[in-house]
């Protein structure tokens, strides 16, 4: 039913051919002319009330209980009254207090001043309490009188027969009233009885006339008939609810019938609401046994479509996405994303509260542009577009209209750069919803209310995209995937690692920001991931903390620690920093795409200065130098970027040591410490073409000659006098100048 109120609107074209009646079938009613035919039911069934005879005796006993309890009111005043008058006023509190919880039990709803009116009468009646010489007052008791008159009301209510509901609840002309007695069933007019509220009037009226001069006391004499008033005739709710009920199961939902043969709608016709009626019944009488085909059958065929609609998907991710097909966390939270998404199609299409086009499909494809990208989140809009539309019986507008917003949001997300940009995605997915169902409303002639409910699902449509950001958070945590915003939180130099990094060994942490920003320049030269290039690289030497000064990069002036270790032992220490990062990186929680650039940056290269240390040692002579023991664990690059981060740390490390870093020497360098990467095979898992390759070696080159550029050279000094000494205890420039650079070789090899 869902369904068929977003295929066929009343006014709308029928853009099929002409429609011809397959079998006979009966004609549905309108929902809401059949709703209203068993509302109707209430207004022709009448009620039932269950006769109360002792409704005159629950009068008098309610009287008689207000009487006793006017009597023990009046007792606890009077004895109030006596104390106050004998000057005891411990008495008079005690009896005060009894006197105000006494009224407060009665059933008698008046305010104080009516009850001090009440008690007085009584007081100026009674001899103990009336002043000597003073006559008692003419006329009967007013609490007595009172209650005698509604006492007489609410009897006479009894007898003619009296509701303990409302005159207006009761819809039929006559009601049912059951006698307990005898189990029998009569007719009673409405006419002829009174209901409650009805009765509370007719008692006020009562009492104006009688007290047309006193209207308290014809306020108090209402109190009272409240009191006493008995019902003559119960409501029975279960038994009027069961009657109704079952008058109602007996309508008919079907109103004529349709013969097999019989035209339906024409081509271009418009659908009236009779055509909209039988074009349902069809609809429904295909759906039972009327046209043949089983439950089993029509499932079948929902789930070949479901099936050939998401293989489409899947086989694409196995042809061409192969590395996230073969990975089980990242294909299940794909799994879980289309299982939400396809969820709540299944509950739109059969609840009316739910609109297909609120579903959040736009979220979906957020989820999987950044979760993986743009290309995955373009693919997957376009199944969850065919697929919705298939549940709306091939409804191509709709499949449209959700793929047009959908990729524009994947195009806004592709480059996700802070949360902000979810606002203007979700800005963005109204605009292309609007643009797409205006040019429908305009081609098909909808009506005004369609085009407006559409709007406001798509606005409800777009505020969900909101939602996409925890949900990331949560798919990020849940699968251990790595996005471009983890990224750009970790890319600031003031995270903690990297701030204890500039501490403990401040020129490794110059070399991997100056190796950060060539990474990044080389990643975004051949359309790699520049920002996780650029992480990868701020986070690659981190393990040179554990001993920092066995590097050169940190080493002062002076002694060399590696001059007392021979050859073996200084190649583990520099080879164990890439163990000792990787222990950090899973201490501090780095993702596993961050941890993979520090085990890959120098893939499996050999520590050549102090290999050709240990030839230099052994001599011709001398024992075969274990080459093994001199190569980093590995593994070598497997990506683009881990590959672009061996190169750029190689050549950035390498120019430090150049004494005239020219732009000829440098592009030697860069083409030279390349060339030896791709020849030790360290690049060969890597997918880098020699496209690639010359790309990412014109960018070093440009780069490196930007970082290593002319300067003004200075005039020199005036030699300063020896006679006098350096002020301030500064060493003496001369003999800083004296030292030159630093020109061992051994200073260069923990680069």
């Amino acid at each position: 039913a869902r369904a068929l109120d977003l295929i066929y609107d009343v006014g709308e074209a029928w853009r099929g051919e002409r429609l011809v009646a397959p079998f006979a079938f009966a004609i549905l009613k309108d929902r809401a002319e059949l709703a209203a035919e068993r509302r109707a039911v209430r207004y022709e069934v009448p009620p039932y009330f269950r006769a109360v005879p002792d409704a005159p005796a629950r009068v008098r006993e309610q009287a008689d209980t207000l009487t006793a309890q006017l009597d023990a009111v009046y007792e606890a005043y009077a004895a109030y009254r006596r104390a106050a008058l004998a000057g005891d006023a411990p008495g008079a509190l005690r009896d005060s207090i009894r006197y105000e919880g006494l009224r407060g039990f009665s059933r008698l709803r008046a305010t104080p001043i009516a009850w001090r009116r009440l008690m007085d009468d009584r007081a100026r009646r009674d001899p103990t309490l009336r002043a000597p010489g003073t006559p008692a007052p003419d006329g009967p008791p007013l609490g007595p009188g009172l209650l005698a008159l509604a006492e007489r009301a609410a009897l006479g209510l009894a007898a003619r027969g009296a509701l303990d509901v409302s005159l207006d609840s009761v819809l039929t002309d006559v009601l049912t009233v059951r006698s307990e007695d005898d189990r029998t069933d009569r007719l009673q007019r409405k006419s002829v009885v009174e209901g409650l509220d009805g009765a509370y009037t007719e008692a006020a009226r009562t009492f104006a006339a009688g007290f047309p001069d006193d209207p308290d006391a014809a306020a108090l004499g209402e109190a009272f008939f409240r009191v006493v008033y008995a019902p003559s005739l119960a409501y029975m709710a279960e038994a009027t609810e069961a009657e109704w009920a079952g008058h109602a199961r007996r309508i008919s939902p079907t109103r004529g019938v349709v013969r097999a043969g019989e035209p339906i709608v024409e081509r271009g016709q418009r659908i009236t609401p009779d055509v909209r009626r039988r074009l349902a019944s069809l609809d429904a009488a295909r759906a039972g046994a009327g046209a043949g085909r089983s439950l089993a059958r029509t499932l079948a065929g929902q789930a070949l479509l479901v099936l050939c609609t998401y293989g489409l998907f899947f086989l694409y991710l196995y042809l061409l996405r192969r590395s996230i097909f073969d990975s089980t966390r990242r294909l299940l939270a794909i799994v879980l994303i289309f299982a939400g998404v396809t969820g709540l199609y299944a509950l739109a299409v059969r609840l009316a509260s739910i609109e297909m086009l609120a579903v959040p499909v736009a979220v979906a494809a957020i989820l999987l542009t950044v979760l993986y990208d743009s290309r995955v989140g373009v693919f997957g809009t376009l199944t969850l577009a065919l697929l919705g539309g298939h549940l709306l019986r091939y409804d191509l507008a709709f499949a449209f209209v959700t793929l047009f917003g959908g990729t524009l949001v994947v195009f806004s997300v592709r480059d996700v750069k802070n949360r902000g940009q979810f606002f203007l995605s979700a800005a963005l997915l109204f605009a292309a919803y609007a643009a797409a169902l205006v040019a429908g409303y305009l081609v098909e002639h909808l009506s005004f209310e369609r085009l407006v409910e559409d709007l406001t699902s798509a606005a409800v449509h777009a505020a969900l995209v909101l939602f996409a950001y925890p949900l990331l958070w949560i798919f990020e945590r849940a699968f251990g995937l790595t996005t471009d915003l983890t990224l750009l939180e970790l890319s600031g130099t003031d995270r903690p690692l990297l701030r204890e990094l500039q501490a403990e060994a401040p020129g490794t942490f110059s070399h991997v920001v100056a190796v950060a920003s060539l990474a990044e320049a080389c990643a975004g030269a051949i359309g790699a991931n520049a920002l996780l290039a650029r992480v990868g690289a701020l986070y690659h030497d981190i393990g040179k903390m554990a001993q920092p000064g066995y590097f050169v990069e940190n080493q002062q002036r002076g002694e060399n620690p590696h001059d007392a270790l021979t050859p073996d032992l200084s190649a583990d220490v520099i080879a164990n920093h890439v163990s000792a990062g990787l222990a950090l990186a899973e201490q501090h929680r780095l993702p596993e795409p961050v941890r993979h650039f520090i085990a890959t940056h120098h893939g499996t290269t050999r520590i050549e200065f102090f290999y050709r240390k240990a030839l230099d040692a052994a001599g011709p002579d001398g024992p075969p130098v274990d080459e093994a023991a001199f190569r980093y664990p590995g593994p070598r690059p497997d990506t683009r970027e881990t590959a672009i981060l061996m190169l750029a740390d190689g050549t950035e490390a390498a120019s430090r040591s150049l004494d005239d870093p020219s732009p000829q020497r440098i592009a030697h360098l860069v083409e030279t410490l390349v060339e030896a990467r791709r020849a030790d095979g360290q690049l060969d898992r890597s997918d880098l073409t020699f496209y690639d390759l010359a790309r990412i070696k014109e960018t070093l080159v440009a780069r490196l000659v930007g970082q290593h550029h002319a300067r003004v050279k200075y005039p020199e000094l005036p030699p300063m006098p020896a006679s006098l000494p350096p002020s301030n205890g500064a060493p003496d420039p001369r003999n800083e100048a004296a030292r030159g650079p630093i020109g061992d070789p051994a200073r260069r090899a923990g680069a």
